[in-house]
């Protein structure tokens, strides 16, 4: 792997940060188009269906104002993007997700972990899996619609 190749997988992770904030879950579930998204808490897994994790998404994430927006911001560290054999490789990170709204003043809400698998094609990397599991939460009152568990 080149350097190269490195920043666009770095870009790729951070789109996802960035789509999930701006309510844009179209493009979130358009990044998983050849991908299998599994969530190890429930076992729920789409494969290669970026329309179903859409769905999944409006169901699941409260929505504020007119932008229709989460009022979030995912803080991404701890990323590791490492080759795994020729045009793949694996990276994991995680994610402070930070809140805020008229009623909940600005804190972390919660920690997630993401385990990624990408391969390179011609439309450049792109996801092949993606498995997450929230570890820590704190106030998600304000984010989801429905209770989930660590």
């Amino acid at each position: 792997m080149q350097a190269e190749d490195y920043f666009e997988i770095q870009n790729q992770l951070n789109r996802y940060f960035q789509y999930v904030d701006t309510g844009d879950f179209e493009r979130c579930g358009e990044l998983f188009t050849h991908a299998d998204l599994i969530y190890l808490q429930s076992g729920q897994t789409y494969s290669k269906d970026p329309a179903g994790i859409t769905r999944q998404m409006r169901s699941f994430v409260k929505l504020y104002g007119e932008a229709n927006i989460p009022q979030t911001r995912h803080h991404s560290g701890n990323m590791i993007i490492e080759s795994d054999g020729e045009n793949c490789a694996k990276t994991s990170c995680s994610a402070i997700i930070f809140q805020s709204t008229e009623v909940l003043p600005f804190q972390a809400i919660a920690e997630a972990s993401y385990n990624d698998r990408f391969e390179k094609r011609a439309q450049g990397w792109i996801f092949i899996e993606r498995k997450m599991t929230l570890n820590f939460m704190g106030d998600m009152a304000h984010h989801l619609l429905r209770e989930v568990s660590t």
